[in-house]
């Protein structure tokens, strides 16, 4: 059974940065603008001889309600509920927040190992921050630049004998569990790209197809910014169904971060065997 870490934090300290970094490669959209993740994004990790799955969420906030930001949160905490540990992320640059406090109060409650990272803190300059987060209560934070790939030895000596105690726990139980088939002994999967226009319900057909509400919906438009991978099995076979990003005329895009979404939800496409145009039935048919 792997050894899973969710990496939270506030917005915009740094998280999909150190998600990238640990799975070795551009999976989840990094801009400045806070706020960029939205759903959680699950993804096989590596430091040295260390694999386990690291799961990267959306910034937490405060937020209660049904709003998007509350609906946000909902999803970080399901991340936090599926991990064996939690890395939680501050700036060191910037300094502790409010919010770094109220997260931490909150993890203490969770029951899961948390370590605390001080990211970008290559230089002298978060220095200040990495210390002041000791009043977190959550021991020593790791000074670590996720941008760098700085630090990462000592994530690893943090992690290790959190996983090695997982697996001896899992070698006592004996039993066979849910996603401990080595990827050998199952069928390919079947790679599904599912694009649309914005507010289609791309989000909410998967949702359907899978049972649970694993990926972030609601009214407003625009909602799933990454292309995110879902895994699910049906009658012996395996599907890998892309959730993408609404896709406009090319001559409305002219936001940045729209046009990273893009590009993401492309690449899906390049890369899926069969692609689901979904429309909306209510709409007429439209050139795009």
């Amino acid at each position: 059974m792997s050894f899973t870490v969710a990496i939270v934090g506030r917005p915009n300290v740094g998280k999909s940065t150190l998600f990238n970094r640990l799975v070795g490669k551009r999976l989840a959209i990094v801009d400045d603008t806070p706020g960029v993740t939205r759903d959680r994004r699950r993804g096989e990790a590596h430091i040295g001889d260390l694999a386990f799955t690291v799961i990267d969420t959306a910034g937490y906030d405060d937020a209660k309600g049904e709003n998007l930001a509350a609906r946000m949160r909902s999803q970080t905490e399901q991340a936090v509920a599926e991990a064996d540990a939690v890395v939680l992320t501050i700036d060191a640059r910037a300094g502790l927040m409010p919010l770094d406090s109220s997260f931490a109060g909150w993890l203490r409650k969770s029951g899961r190992p948390v370590i605390l990272v001080a990211n970008k803190s290559e230089g002298r300059g978060g220095e200040a921050g990495r210390m002041e987060a000791s009043r977190l209560g959550l021991g020593d934070a790791i000074a670590v630049s996720a941008e760098h790939g700085e630090g990462l030895g000592d994530l690893y000596d943090a992690l290790a004998p959190l996983a090695a105690a997982k697996g001896e726990a899992v070698q006592e139980d004996g039993a066979i569990h849910e996603g401990e088939i080595e990827e050998d002994d199952e069928p390919k999967a079947l790679q599904l790209a599912i694009v649309g226009r914005p507010n289609v319900g791309k989000s909410t057909l998967i949702n359907q197809l899978i049972g649970e509400e694993r990926m972030l919906t609601g009214p407003e438009a625009g909602i799933t910014r990454d292309a995110i991978a879902v895994d699910v099995q049906w009658q012996g076979q395996r599907f890998r169904m892309h959730d993408t990003a609404g896709l406009r005329k090319r001559a409305r895009i002219d936001e940045k971060l729209e046009k990273l979404s893009v590009a993401d939800a492309l690449n899906a496409v390049r890369f899926a065997e069969v692609v689901i145009v979904l429309m909306d039935a209510e709409k007429p048919f439209e050139e795009q």
